[in-house]
C-alpha cells in the first residue's frame, strides 16, 4: 500500500455487533483520500494486527453517501 494513513485518526469506525450473539463482526477504521478509501481490518485482538485493504472512488463515494458523510 503507497498511502500512510494517521493510523490513530481515521475518517470513520466500522464496527458491527451481532445482536444474536453479542460478538464483534467488524472492526474496521476509514481513511477518505482523493483516489477512494484505505480501510483498515482488525485481524487480531488488537489494532496491533492490522490489514489494509485499498477501494476506488465509486466505492469511497458508495459508503460517504449511506453513512451521510459530510467533509470537514
Amino acid at each position: 500500500m503507497n498511502a500512510n494513513p494517521d493510523k490513530e485518526n481515521p475518517n470513520i469506525y466500522i464496527e458491527v455487533i451481532s445482536p444474536k450473539r453479542s460478538v464483534g463482526l467488524i472492526d474496521s477504521k476509514v481513511w477518505f483520500t482523493n483516489e477512494g478509501a484505505i480501510i483498515s481490518k482488525r485481524s487480531g485482538e488488537s489494532w496491533d494486527e492490522v490489514e489494509y485493504y485499498k477501494i476506488d472512488k465509486e466505492d469511497a463515494d458508495y459508503i460517504k453517501e449511506n453513512i451521510d458523510y459530510k467533509e470537514s
